[in-house]
C-alpha cells in the first residue's frame, strides 16, 4: 500500500476531536458506529492472548494486529460498530475492548530516549537543522510521547532522530517551574533531490521511565506539572551547531494517575 501522506498540521485537532468522542455513537440509517483517525500502541493482552490496540480512551482490537510486534505504535483509520455482535456489552465488560474495522494502517517511527548524550558540539554525519521541535503533541500514551517535528526536507527524503538526554545532570528552577533538558537532533537517512519544502515528521518516544521518574520528584514537591526542555539544532553553518529550545509542559496526573499504584 502506498504510503499516506499525513497534513499534521491539521492531524493534531483531528486526532483529539476522535480521542474526546471516541465512544459517542452516531445514529445514521439505524447504524450504531463511530469513526476517525487515531493514535495507538500495540499490547499483548493476557487475558485473551491477542494483540490489541491501546489509543486514547479504549482498546480497540482487529486482525490486522495479530502479527505486529508488541509496543509497535501507529495510526489507524477506523471505524466501530456499537451493534455489532462482537461488541455485546457482556464481551466487552469480559474482554475489555471494541472489535474495529480497519480501513489504513501505517506505522510510526519509534525511538528510545537515550541515557547517552551526543556530543553537543560536534555536527553529526549527515545532520540537518530543525525548524519546530514540537510543531504538534499527539500526546502521551503507555510509556510514550508523540509529537510532530518540523523541517526542511523534500517529500521523499527519510530522516532518523535521535533524543538524549544526561542523567546526571540537575533539574533546572525557573520562575517556579521544574524543567529536564532532553537534546533532539536529526540526520538524512534516505536524500533527495527534490526541493525541500516545509515538512513533518511524526515520531514516538519511548520515555516511561524517564517520565515516571521526574513526575514521582515533582510530585513529591507538591507541584502538579513539569516542562521538558527540548533543545534542538536550529542552525547548521560552517561545522558550527546553534541550539535553540521549546518547552513542553506535562501533567503529572497524566503520567502516574491517582488510581496506579507504585
Amino acid at each position: 500500500m502506498k504510503m499516506k501522506k499525513w497534513n499534521l498540521k491539521w492531524m493534531n485537532a483531528v486526532l483529539w476531536i476522535t480521542a474526546m468522542t471516541l465512544f459517542t455513537s452516531c445514529l445514521e440509517g439505524g447504524r450504531n458506529t463511530t469513526s476517525g483517525t487515531i493514535i495507538g500502541v500495540v499490547r499483548f493482552d493476557t487475558k485473551t492472548f491477542k494483540n490489541v490496540l491501546d489509543v486514547y480512551g479504549g482498546t480497540f482490537y482487529a486482525p490486522q494486529f495479530d502479527t505486529m510486534q508488541e509496543g509497535t505504535c501507529c495510526i489507524i483509520v477506523y471505524e466501530l460498530d456499537f451493534n455489532a455482535p462482537e461488541n455485546d456489552a457482556t464481551l466487552l465488560q469480559t474482554y475489555g475492548y471494541y472489535t474495529v474495522t480497519i480501513s489504513y494502517k501505517e506505522d510510526i517511527d519509534k525511538y528510545a530516549l537515550s541515557t547517552v548524550l551526543t556530543d553537543t558540539t560536534a555536527v553529526m554525519p549527515e545532520e540537518t537543522a530543525v525548524m519546530d521541535p514540537i510543531n504538534s503533541t499527539l500526546g502521551y500514551l503507555n510509556g510514550i510521547l508523540f509529537l510532530a517535528h518540523q523541517l526542511k526536507k523534500a517529500s521523499d527524503q527519510r530522516e532518523t532522530w535521535y533524543l538524549s538526554y544526561d542523567p546526571q545532570a540537575t533539574v533546572k528552577e525557573e520562575n517556579g517551574r521544574q524543567i529536564y533538558d532532553v537534546y533532539l537532533r536529526t540526520t538524512v537517512r534516505v536524500s533527495s533531490t527534490k526541493t525541500p519544502e516545509d515538512g513533518y515528521d511524526l515520531c514516538a518516544y519511548d520515555m516511561k521511565y524517564f517520565m515516571e521518574n521526574a513526575a514521582q520528584r515533582v510530585k513529591s514537591t507538591g507541584n502538579t506539572s513539569f516542562y521538558i526542555r527540548f533543545n534542538y539544532v536550529s542552525e547548521i553553518k560552517d561545522d558550527t551547531l546553534t541550539w535553540g529550545y521549546k518547552d513542553l509542559e506535562m501533567t503529572v496526573a497524566d503520567i502516574i494517575p491517582e488510581t496506579t499504584s507504585y
